[in-house]
């Protein structure tokens, strides 16, 4: 009886873990970067179009990518409108979207293939980094230089993972500013 019930556990818990939205991603960092024409935010983001995702309606890891994709496009017309206290919350939304996907998969790829067969970009270390490093801008006009240089360390943290898994040239340009930014401390 106990044997059973470890083997179900075991198999629960494996289920869960694999469970998810996709396979494991293997580390491509010896390819070229990708350029900006093939990785780029207005790409991602009308691939993860579509029916609106809330935290309380994500079920699933592609729930919580896509969730996470839609709420930085929210941020990123906040940011540009200069609505910033609103785009700080909404980039917090959409980092804690990408925050559930890396706890599963924490690697980004190019080439990332949903169980239906379509593939997508992902990249929630670089969306995150992303977010992290406009967070930052957002501190810094308002004059929250010490709260930007954290947002900017984070941001250079994400961006580096994600150059590790897929060296694209839109993470590599981030990183650059950002190494920038912080070395003017």
């Amino acid at each position: 009886m106990i044997r059973i019930c470890l083997k179900l556990i075991l198999i629960g818990a494996i289920l869960f873990y694999y469970g998810g939205c996709a396979a494991r991603i293997t580390a491509k960092n010896s390819s070229p970067p990708l350029s900006l024409e093939k990785v780029n935010w207005q790409i991602i983001s009308e691939q993860q179009e579509g029916l609106e995702v809330h935290w309380e309606d994500a079920k699933d890891l592609r729930d919580f990518y896509r969730g996470g994709v839609q709420q930085k496009g929210e941020a990123e017309k906040k940011f540009q409108a200069g609505a910033y206290s609103e785009a700080m919350k909404l980039y917090n939304d959409s980092n804690e979207f990408f925050s559930i996907v890396l706890n599963h998969i924490d690697q980004d790829s190019a080439e990332f293939f949903l169980f239906e067969g379509s593939q997508i970009l992902f990249f929630p270390n670089l969306l995150m980094g992303d977010n992290y490093y406009k967070m930052g801008h957002i501190h810094k006009k308002m004059d929250r230089q010490r709260s930007a240089y954290r947002y900017w360390k984070r941001a250079l943290k994400s961006v580096r993972r994600s150059l590790q898994a897929e060296p694209t040239q839109w993470g590599l340009v981030l990183e650059e500013e950002l190494n920038s930014l912080l070395a003017s401390k």
